[in-house]
């Protein structure tokens, strides 16, 4: 059984919003029929400009990272509303993995030689010290072997020989780096240790994208080190403070209306002898005799008396009181 630590997602994403809209082909802000050619979303084969697609819009936060915008295109508002569905707001993921196409289709695609493309579609310190991480990584998670990192067998065959010759083909010496960050595509969640070692050696063998290496390796090291974990915690923890902090408030402002609420029918009698303003006033006296914290602040008292006018479960009883709901 492989150790967890190695395959384990270790930072999650949520869904903070989205939006879908139509769009005319061709016609900016819209997509060129083009681009709809090399998504992945729908089939546009069809599409021509002037027709209507729409577009769907999916913000996205991955653990402390800042918010990223993911765009798709439909060929139908059903599609794309059912897309929007399945993507809710507050919706968590990344333990998943998996990917739509195999790499050997969209290679060439899109303009772009086979290294980068890749580094199109997936790119994103001291490399050299964070290698041990990975070939760790890899090998415990069973990609390569410990004793002098090749590809273990199970994963050529699951590669499939004609894609393995493929890949010799299209990427020469370095083939194994894509071979490895495809098999860990499709078996292990984009931030787990191992699938971001696989990331990283494509960065830096294959794509040549040194800023995405940069930040892989920073994000390894913050992993590996247990930062990501502290920081996590911290940012967990005040946020359950604040959420503490609010629910207190909450219970005190209710606990204040019911004892406010109380010396006002105390004084029903006096109603129809004393204007309504008046018995609310010596409610609140009475309450703040009562409890010693209860607010002393007129803002508050104007909020209070809104809320027992207007909000339930005080609503009917003030108006019972003053019978405006007789």
């Amino acid at each position: 059984m492989t150790d967890k630590k190695w395959t384990k997602p270790n930072r999650l994403t949520e869904v903070t919003r989205h939006e879908a809209s139509p769009v005319i082909v061709g016609a900016v802000p819209g997509p060129s029929v083009a681009s709809l050619k090399n998504t992945f979303s729908d089939d546009f084969s069809e599409t021509r400009d002037g027709d209507t697609v729409w577009e769907v819009w999916i913000t996205t936060r991955t653990g402390l990272d800042k918010e990223v915008v993911g765009l798709s295109y439909f060929a139908t508002e059903e599609a794309a509303a059912e897309a929007v569905a399945s993507m809710p707001v507050g919706m968590i993921y990344g333990d998943h993995y998996g990917f739509p196409k195999r790499l050997k289709e969209i290679v060439g695609t899109g303009g772009l030689d086979p290294s980068g493309m890749l580094s199109f579609m997936f790119g994103s310190g001291d490399h050299d010290a964070v290698h041990f991480v990975c070939y760790e990584a890899l090998a415990e998670a069973g990609v390569i072997s410990i004793k002098d990192y090749s590809i273990l067998p199970s994963v050529l065959d699951w590669l499939g020989e004609e894609h393995v010759a493929w890949m010799r083909n299209t990427f020469g010496e370095n083939w194994s780096a894509v071979a490895q960050f495809e098999f860990c595509l499709n078996h292990f969640p984009d931030s787990s240790l191992v699938s971001l070692s696989a990331k990283l050696f494509l960065s830096q063998f294959v794509t040549n994208d040194d800023f995405t290496a940069g930040y892989i390796t920073k994000e390894i090291e913050a992993i590996s080190g247990g930062t990501e974990d502290a920081a996590f915690l911290a940012t967990n923890t005040q946020k359950k403070a604040g959420e503490a902090g609010a629910r207190a408030s909450r219970d005190r402002k209710l606990r204040n209306l019911e004892i406010l609420m109380q010396e006002i029918e105390q004084l029903s009698g006096a109603v129809g002898l004393i204007s309504e303003e008046r018995i609310f006033e010596q409610a609140l006296e009475k309450s703040a005799e009562k409890q010693k914290d209860f607010p002393k602040s007129r803002k508050t008292h104007a909020e209070y008396g809104t809320a027992l006018r207007s909000d339930e479960p005080f609503k009917s009883r003030y108006e019972a009181v003053f019978r405006k709901n007789a």
